[in-house]
């Protein structure tokens, strides 16, 4: 195994303990030299390519492997800068909050009794949640609710939802 491979090698693992634990806690900012294209991760990547390249190439094709190993390295780094780039910048949905959930529908799952919880399953536009509920009236098992009021994210004042009184006359 030659020096190049071992290049290779290194580069490549320290790629990958980067972008492990790097999304963590940071813990590796220090490192990053400026722009995006002098970051550990872009580092590592041109150097994994032009180690693992030149490595296999160099004992057939000599001192052009080092050449073909650095146009690797810099396709390599390249692509990495764009998917850093890509990934940074992706729009992500809306981060519910509390008052988010104020008017959801949903359903009793375990029936409130005035003085004591229940449970809710509401429609959220992220999936069915389960909180707490209390409620100023008993309610079944199944029926549809409304959220009147929000006390945390886990607990809500509920009250039956008449889907013929919402609609009006």
């Amino acid at each position: 195994m030659n020096a190049f491979l071992w290049v290779g090698l290194g580069c490549t693992a320290v790629l990958l303990v980067a972008l492990v634990l790097d999304g963590l806690d940071d813990a590796f900012d220090a490192l990053d030299l400026g722009p995006s294209w002098l970051s550990l991760p872009v580092l590592a990547a041109f150097g994994g390519a032009f180690g693992w390249v030149t490595g296999a190439l160099v004992g057939a094709l000599g001192p052009v492997a080092v050449v073909i190993g650095l146009v690797a390295g810099l396709v390599f780094g390249a692509a990495t800068v764009r998917f850093s780039a890509f990934f940074s910048d992706m729009p992500t949905d809306h981060t519910e909050t509390e008052a988010d959930m104020l008017g959801s529908l949903g359903r009793v799952v375990e029936a409130p009794q005035a003085g004591r919880y229940g449970a809710a399953l509401l429609s959220r536009p992220s999936g069915p949640v389960k909180v707490a509920c209390t409620s100023e009236v008993t309610l079944a098992v199944g029926t549809p609710v409304v959220v009147v009021d929000v006390t945390s994210s886990t607990l809500v004042a509920v009250e039956p939802f008449d889907a013929d009184a919402a609609l009006g006359p």
